[in-house]
């Protein structure tokens, strides 16, 4: 409960340093396995709700999959200006299929993925948690989408935790050892934004 605690102060430190409203929600699983803060201003997406909802403007490649995802939590979105950023979420599913950790975790299921598309896995550790991480760029006519997948396996279950950027033309992307430039800074921004969520989940040991 302490740990919830200052994980919550933090975020919410941290988003107001983004300049964003600092009240926060929290997301539970249903199961109870999970949880995650997120602002109150964004977007909270599960059940019939995914159905229903608008992603943006002329969005070329949704940053939720309504189909697989327990829950999404979306970017605020603002078509008032120049940029090429369309839309940003953070989502969590389960792997169908991948049935045990070694699988889960070494992304077997995305073995026949072009090695150019994605990037090796590393380890990464989230709230004493054990994650791996990928990155991958997705490109249709005219949009493009940087994508992270960090996966854990709990509860013999894989989970896969996503932060996806959508721009809406293919961004010259700088790579650097940490990760890709979005080359949009209010992308940038947004991603940055969805990665305090992530930093945030905590499963239940």
């Amino acid at each position: 409960m302490l740990k919830s605690f200052g994980l919550a102060l933090l975020l919410c430190s941290s988003v107001v340093s983004l300049g964003q409203a600092p009240a926060l929600d929290t997301f539970t699983s249903p199961d109870g396995t999970f949880h995650f803060f997120y602002p109150q201003t964004y977007d909270l997406l599960i059940g019939e709700r995914m159905l229903r909802a608008t992603q943006g403007v002329h969005l070329g490649i949704p940053v939720c999959d309504f189909s697989t995802a327990l829950a999404c939590v979306i970017y605020p979105f603002d078509s008032t200006d120049d940029s090429s950023f369309e839309a940003a979420g953070f989502s969590v599913r389960t792997v169908p299929g991948s049935v045990n950790e070694s699988d889960c975790l070494t992304y077997a299921d995305q073995a026949q993925r072009p090695k150019g598309e994605k990037s090796e896995s590393s380890p990464l550790t989230i709230n004493e948690h054990l994650f791996r991480h990928i990155s991958i760029q997705k490109t249709v006519s005219g949009h493009s989408q940087a994508a992270d997948f960090y996966r854990t396996f709990a509860d013999q279950k894989c989970y896969e935790l996503q932060i996806d950027v959508s721009l809406s033309a293919e961004p010259a992307l700088q790579r650097t050892p940490k990760a890709p430039s979005l080359g949009d800074a209010k992308a940038e921004r947004a991603r940055e934004s969805l990665r305090l969520i992530l930093s945030s989940v905590i499963f239940e040991q």
